[in-house]
């Protein structure tokens, strides 16, 4: 039962303890410790150091482990980087969130936790309508207009969204008539070893429902409106959150109901269904990018294409099931510094707009550099970590049986990278009119450090290809029935 103290319990206490403390240095400290607690044995749990224990509706296998480290691995660093963020000057009306701040991130990783770690559509369902409370008012961060505007959007957006994933489920318990599962509990474990006596109608209606509803957290277009405004109004340190990890807690509901699908003859229309999101994702960031006008959003359809692009991975399935899930990796750290790098230059520019931002890399060198070699990153430059997981799931859909996808798949990330990097390229280097070219000397912030540190972990992941993460993802793989 430790793991059921740290992992859900431990966060839930020390959110109720930074309820009762107001000392914003003490809620640091101590959510640092948790935050340190959780990762230390996510890693234990995933290297198979430790085995868990869990109770009724909870346990973990390959996928719950490798989504937990994620999980744990940026809430470890977005807690690092908070303290130091919140000690920028902002606006007065600003000052009371800070006062939530730690006691709702405590929320976030307990009922994140929760829901990964869940054996149960039901228990699911909760912690994901959790996960959705906990991270609402941190969008409000900033008290203004817009950013009241994009919590309410979210929270109505998603809202509908868990209702369709609720008669999603309702469906899928329709599908389980005159099978043993009728009238049992809905355990994910029971479903898949029963896949076969499913109701082949009521098992696509469950699918879609429960696809469309949680792809408005995921982010998958068209549903993605809604993440967007939340992702570019939050805080940087709160975006990177959602970028990193809570659209991969969404993303492990899909999986489980495809999981339960994927050995039925109802298997190539769930596949369809994927690769038609992730398609669809693709294109609306194609357009997108044709008119930037705001980096923070920018970086928000940035989410969207590589959520797509692992969406469309787990549908091709083969190589590009194991791309995508090596690139939920990559793509969760490499988000950190972006959104990081991105923060800095809103706080020194105070502005969102690529217009109005200017010669970063005379004003802001560190900044401006580590925000080039994350955009780098985040394109799928050799040897940062998403070249090597992109490689991967072209390769699979290569050898797919719908290869004439990878054309489409190149000629929107062809014209993502031309007008992402426009819009960065003319923010770094693009002087403003009567602006002299002189450098400035830039302090060493600690955002800085956390951006190199996760920018070495980064690559050493890609290149060194740890055979643990390996068997893991080739564990995953084979509990989705895909031998390579």
């Amino acid at each position: 039962m430790l793991d059921f103290f740290i992992f859900i319990l431990l966060p839930v206490l020390s959110a109720a303890f930074c309820y009762f403390v107001k000392d914003l240095k003490t809620q640091y400290s101590i959510s640092l410790i948790v935050a340190l607690l959780h990762l230390g044995l996510s890693l234990l749990v995933f290297l198979g150091l430790y085995n868990t224990d869990l109770p009724t509706f909870f346990s973990s296998d390959s996928l719950s482990k490798l989504f937990l480290l994620i999980l744990s691995n940026v809430y470890f660093w977005i807690v690092l980087v908070s303290f130091s963020y919140l000690k920028r000057p902002i606006i007065p009306k600003a000052e009371e969130a800070k006062k939530y701040y730690f006691l709702l991130l405590n929320f976030y990783l307990a009922s994140n936790s929760a829901a990964i770690l869940s054996n149960h559509f039901g228990m699911y369902w909760v912690a994901a309508e959790a996960t959705t409370l906990s991270v609402s008012p941190l969008i409000y961060f900033y008290r203004n207009e817009e950013a009241l505007e994009a919590m309410w959007k979210y929270l109505f957006l998603v809202s509908v969204g868990i209702a369709f994933a609720f008669i999603g489920i309702l469906l899928l318990t329709l599908s389980a008539k005159g099978t043993p599962l009728e009238g049992e509990q809905l355990f994910y474990t029971a479903f898949i070893k029963n896949a076969s006596q499913l109701n082949p109608i009521w098992l696509k209606a469950s699918f879609i429902f429960i696809f469309v509803g949680l792809s408005t957290k995921i982010g998958i277009a068209p549903m993605h409106s809604g993440d967007v405004d939340a992702t570019s109004n939050a805080p940087s340190p709160i975006a990177a959150l959602m970028s990193g990890s809570l659209r991969l807690t969404a993303l492990i509901g899909v999986l489980r109901i495809y999981q339960i699908i994927r050995p039925t003859s109802s298997a190539e229309f769930a596949r369809t269904i994927l690769i038609i999101g992730g398609l669809l994702s693709l294109f609306f960031v194609f357009v997108y990018m044709f008119k930037v006008k705001n980096f923070k959003r920018m970086l928000a359809y940035s989410s969207v294409e590589h959520l797509g692009l692992i969406t469309l991975g787990l549908g091709i399935g083969g190589l590009a099931f194991v791309g995508a899930l090596y690139h939920a990796i990559f793509n969760s750290i490499t988000k950190i510094v972006l959104f990081l790098m991105a923060g800095n230059i809103r706080h020194n520019y105070d502005t969102r707009e690529v217009l109005k931002v200017r010669s970063v890399l005379n004003f802001m060198p560190k900044t401006g550099w580590l925000f080039m070699i994350a955009f780098l990153a985040i394109s799928g430059i050799p040897p940062l970590g998403l070249f090597f997981s992109e490689i991967k799931i072209f390769e699979g859909i290569l050898f797919s049986d719908k290869p004439y996808i990878l054309a489409l798949v190149m000629f929107f990330l062809l014209f993502i990278f031309i007008n992402m990097g426009k819009a960065i390229f003319n923010m770094l280097y693009k002087n403003g009119d009567g602006e002299q070219q002189s450098y400035k000397s830039e302090k060493f912030e600690f955002s800085h450090f956390i951006a190199i540190a996760l920018l070495i972990l980064l690559t050493c992941i890609a290149v060194f290809s740890p055979n643990i993460l390996y068997e893991n993802i080739i564990n995953i793989a084979k509990d989705f029935g895909i031998i390579l």
